[in-house]
């Protein structure tokens, strides 16, 4: 009888060892992944304002980028709801799809406040901290004028190219050293 239990823990201990292994691996994978995004010397970010009868307009962000290859990349994204700035979750989540690398390297103190921190990482970039279970991320709902300082800590340049009744354009430019 005591051995059967025995037997039973090594089994679950192995079952758990290999169920962590799996993970640590998919999550390697995913950081990879992510690290090995192009390099990028410019990002277009074309935002069109679509009505909807539930939740008023949405945007829907097409992010155009031009990496130091000179090849041309696309994205999308959009968002919906209300309570939220949307015009900035799209932007964040285009930053996600090109730029997301970034957040792996060392990013350039900017000057701003973010609560207590001395590390002077602005609003809106999410570094996790030790026993964390995430990846480093842009957030949403932020704000649109979080991310001149966003792209000063990751070494470019944000500028608002234009804004008409249903269109909002930005630009990332890579800030060359």
């Amino acid at each position: 009888m005591i051995t059967a239990t025995i037997e039973n823990d090594t089994r679950k201990e192995k079952a758990e060892a290999r169920k962590a292994i799996r993970e640590a691996v998919k999550l390697q994978k995913r950081i990879d992944e992510i690290k090995a995004q192009p390099r990028l010397e410019s990002l277009t970010i074309t935002i069109e304002w679509k009505k909807s009868r539930m939740w008023g307009s949405n945007p829907h962000a097409t992010g155009e980028a031009r990496t130091i290859d000179g090849k041309y990349l696309t994205g999308h994204a959009t968002a919906s709801g209300c309570g939220y700035c949307k015009r900035s979750s799209v932007v964040a989540e285009i930053f996600s799809q090109f730029l997301r690398h970034k957040l792996f390297e060392d990013l350039n103190p900017v000057d701003c406040y973010h609560g207590k921190d001395a590390s002077k990482i602005p609003y809106g970039i999410r570094l996790p901290k030790a026993g964390d279970k995430y990846l480093p991320y842009f957030e949403r709902g932020i704000g649109i004028g979080c991310f001149d300082k966003i792209s000063e800590a990751l070494g470019g340049k944000w500028e608002t190219i234009a804004n008409a009744e249903n269109t909002d354009v930005y630009r990332w430019t890579a800030v060359q050293s």
